[in-house]
């Protein structure tokens, strides 16, 4: 795809729904709640999205580990279950047919706090350069949650979701190459499966 990645870690499968808290709900007490339903077998991953009636909204993302594998449909779809029955989340199954590709990619150069964090403009701007149209790009904030050292450690990012077809991916990856990304996720909905594609 580039000769600047490759892929590391592939998960058979897609599940990506978009949860969506009551109304009322603080980001702060949603991230919480999502984030305590991770657990030492399983890291939840979502991109946050921040509607223009402030409520938070969350895309469920599984994210291939080469250390931990991918965390399973069947370690998904509970937790979505739990946070629609026992706090009144609606679940929605995302995803248009024309547009079966999502990538997550972050903005921020490497992982520390003080590193250089790109603008979701920027990404625009590239994937224009690279004369990509057809293309559905949304702002977000990236979560990662995961037990470590008996705790529940969250690690988050500003990062963008481009959504379309499979021809995006050439330009896609030369924007995460432009912007210093270590790593990024792909969910094809085509090849029925996630991968993540990391720097060589």
């Amino acid at each position: 795809m580039h000769e600047l990645y490759e892929e590391v870690a592939s998960a058979a499968g897609v599940y990506q729904p978009l949860l969506v808290p009551p109304a009322g709900t603080s980001r702060a007490d949603a991230v919480r709640l999502l984030a305590a339903a991770c657990t030492t077998r399983v890291t939840v991953t979502a991109a946050i999205h921040q509607s223009a009636d402030g409520a938070p909204r969350f895309t469920l993302i599984r994210d291939p580990s080469v250390t931990d594998g991918a965390p399973g449909i069947t370690d998904y779809a509970p937790i979505a279950a739990s946070l629609k029955h026992d706090h009144g989340w609606r679940v929605l199954e995302a995803g248009d047919p024309s547009m079966p590709v999502t990538v997550m990619l972050g903005l921020r150069e490497g992982y520390g706090k003080h590193a250089v964090v790109h603008e979701a403009a920027e990404v625009l701007a590239l994937l224009g350069f690279h004369g990509v149209g057809g293309v559905f790009m949304t702002r977000v904030h990236l979560m990662c949650a995961r037990h470590l050292d008996g705790d529940v450690d969250v690690y988050d990012e500003p990062g963008v979701l481009i959504v379309g077809a499979a021809p995006i991916l050439p330009a896609v990856t030369s924007v995460a190459a432009r912007l210093a990304q270590h790593r990024f996720v792909v969910t094809d909905r085509d090849q029925n499966r996630t991968y993540a594609l990391r720097r060589r």
